[in-house]
């Protein structure tokens, strides 16, 4: 069932891919025992999971998506009454709430990261967030970039009313950037090989489907409010659909919020690793993030 409801209370966010692995090394470290963590070793190929190449997405986004999960199941307080996840958060949001079992999460998050790379090799690409411009002006950027160099580049993410993410050719995202920069925009590259959430993705669609596809989907024990098209999910329904158009369609994560709040989440905890969603909220409005 689509827009279920969902109950008054706290509700629980995960972050996309992070750039810094130290809350995540902390977390594998305290939880050296758990059994997802002996999953990802296998899953990584290596018996020590703190040197594998965090620079490799492949590699950080399983970190991601593990660290994730151990910081929520351990969190104190009351259970949550809805998840959400921004990026790849969405399917750590998803396994949190019993969508999907853990493990296959996380060969789900390899298979991701594989694709990822695959795309990159081929054709360099870029994600690119951009701070401080309006719509009109990260627009007015993207347009004039591909004026200039051709390619292709569109908007991946819609964080906030001054926070925007473009995903796509490498040089023409660095034109964008140029351009948002001469606008008074504060830009930074994210560290992450693959154009998730733009059509570049698109080839490699069927191979995602049948990943997604091939997954057990359970309903969700709490609602999961969507970042792809932020609506509130309460059965497993379309949940491999959604999850299949989320590799090519944009995060919706102001929407998200504001969904979250309207069904009745009066605040959020940033599970992380990391406080990235927190200083994202800051700039959005309600629901707060606060402590557990």
């Amino acid at each position: 069932m689509t827009d279920g409801s969902v109950g008054t209370g706290r509700g629980i966010a995960f972050p996309g891919q992070v750039d810094d692995r130290g809350p995540i090394d902390a977390l594998l470290a305290e939880h050296a025992a758990h059994p997802l963590v002996k999953r990802l070793g296998e899953v990584l190929g290596t018996d020590d999971v703190h040197a594998a190449d965090f620079a490799d997405t492949r590699v950080a986004q399983p970190l991601t998506y593990t660290a994730g999960l151990l910081s929520a199941w351990h969190r104190p307080g009351s259970a949550p009454v809805a998840a959400m996840g921004h990026s790849l958060g969405e399917i750590t949001a998803l396994a949190y709430a019993g969508a999907l079992a853990p493990e296959e999460g996380l060969a789900l998050v390899r298979e991701l990261g594989e694709i990822g790379e695959r795309q990159w090799s081929a054709r360099p690409s870029s994600l690119t967030a951009v701070m401080g411009l309006d719509a009109e002006g990260v627009e007015w950027a993207r347009r004039t970039a591909l004026a200039s160099r051709g390619g292709f580049l569109d908007v991946s993410g819609y964080n906030g009313p001054q926070q925007t993410v473009l995903s796509g050719d490498a040089s023409t995202a660095r034109a964008a950037a140029a351009a948002a920069e001469a606008l008074g925009a504060t830009v930074q590259v994210l560290p992450i090989r693959g154009a998730y959430h733009s059509p570049l993705l698109g080839p490699h669609l069927p191979r995602w489907r049948a990943a997604v596809r091939a997954l057990e989907w359970r309903d969700p024990r709490i609602p999961v409010v969507s970042s792809v098209d932020a609506r509130t999910r309460t059965d497993r329904a379309d949940l491999p659909e959604l999850l299949t158009r989320w590799l090519v369609l944009p995060v919706r994560w102001a929407d998200t919020m504001a969904e979250a709040r309207r069904r009745g989440v009066e605040a959020l905890v940033d599970a992380g690793p990391g406080r990235v969603l927190r200083r994202l909220g800051r700039r959005i409005g309600p629901p707060p993030f606060t402590d557990a």
